[in-house]
């Protein structure tokens, strides 16, 4: 197994006050040095964990808060590190509010790829996207994105949707069209850390009809080129399931936060962990909170050697062969989402989550339903 994804948290600060955000530290003001980022890339290459392609991923707190310098300094490291065997991409999730020329001529001097966070019309963004003195954010957010059009940089989108947003379907899907975004992931309020309740509890008809109106647009509209993401993802899993790993002589789905190292998150000061992202610094006696090591005293598989990635790693284990023995939908998924097991069962070791339900259950059978009727079940394209 090789790590696809590299995440690396370059600051837990943020310049906004999402109301269900699940990070712990974002008022924090600290930076990853450039040494934190070279560590984290010469452990993945020593330890052979690095393939021919990798993706990087800017991700936690706003990356967009470290100078525009870092970034140059930091792509140029990671390029030295890895060298021409190993192809480097990089992606940044922001807000967007902080982008003008200059970010925009770092996103094309790098050709990253940027994803920007906006739940939609305004009164859906600033319900829950508001700076700490409780001002919209959308506003900003707009002229972020409008840079960005102008540079000709193309950006995809991820939106946190609520019971408000599926009332508002068709909104919805023209704000994203209108924008030129060319996909929108449709995340939801997930409980974890120290946003302890989702507002998606007994709203889980709505959220499917929400998807159907969607996928009816999508299909039947053209869409304006514009791609759902869970329902994208359905699709092509219909057609193709999920590639098998041989491990420990079972043959695992893949998936990356239920197989260890396939993803690594290395945290601001080094501290690392692999599985779910979400669970680096999180609150938790019995798994050191998650943190397995940091790149600056050892390498990434010296951790599994130890007591918290031996629990982490049962625990993790234990949980997808519980999905594999109760889920019709375990050959498309490979485990579901460890935080997720982890905030809403209370349970690494357990099974179905609302999460599993409303990420890829939920579209997986919306999507199926559509082909049924129109009769294209078998054979279906991509």
């Amino acid at each position: 197994m090789r790590t696809r994804l590299l995440i690396l948290q370059p600051t837990p600060f943020c310049n906004i006050d999402c109301d269900y955000c699940y990070l712990p530290e974002r008022d924090s003001t600290a930076r990853m040095s450039l040494d934190t980022v070279r560590h984290a890339a010469e452990r993945l290459r020593d330890d052979g964990l690095a393939g021919p392609e990798l993706t990087v991923v800017w991700h936690a707190g706003e990356p967009l808060a470290m100078p525009i310098a870092f970034y140059d300094e930091a792509v140029a490291l990671l390029q030295e590190v890895f060298g021409p065997a190993c192809e480097v991409s990089h992606s940044i999730q922001t807000n967007a509010m902080l982008i003008d020329d200059a970010w925009c001529a770092l996103f094309k001097r790098h050709a990253m790829r940027i994803g920007v966070s906006v739940d939609g019309p305004a009164q859906l963004h600033d319900a829950h996207r508001r700076t700490r003195t409780g001002r919209g954010t959308h506003e900003r957010v707009l002229r972020g994105m409008a840079r960005l059009r102008a540079h000709g940089i193309a950006f995809h989108a991820i939106a946190v949707v609520t019971p408000a947003t599926f009332a508002q379907a068709d909104a919805f899907f023209d704000f994203f069209v209108a924008q030129g975004v060319t996909e929108v992931g449709c995340n939801y309020d997930e409980a974890e850390g120290p946003h302890a309740h989702s507002s998606l509890v007994g709203h889980e008809g709505a959220h499917a009809a929400f998807l159907a109106r969607l996928l009816e647009r999508s299909i039947d509209s053209g869409g304006g080129g514009l791609r759902v993401r869970e329902l994208a993802m359905a699709l092509q899993l219909v057609s193709r399931p999920l590639p098998t790993w041989h491990g420990q002589g079972h043959d695992w789905p893949e998936n990356a936060q239920t197989l260890p190292f396939a993803l690594v998150t290395v945290a601001h000061n080094g501290d690392f962990s692999s599985f779910s992202p979400e669970l680096l610094g999180q609150p938790s006696p019995e798994f050191s909170n998650f943190i397995l090591g940091n790149v600056m005293a050892g390498s990434y598989l010296d951790s599994a050697r130890g007591e918290v990635f031996t629990r982490l790693w049962d625990a993790v284990l234990r949980g997808t062969r519980e999905c594999e023995r109760t889920c019709a939908h375990y050959g498309f998924c490979g485990g579901g989402a460890p935080a997720n097991k982890l905030y809403e069962n209370g349970d690494l070791a357990s099974g179905e989550t609302l999460y599993c339900r409303t990420m890829l259950k939920r579209p997986f059978d919306t999507v199926l339903a559509r082909l049924e009727r129109e009769g294209q079940v078998s054979g279906v394209q991509e």
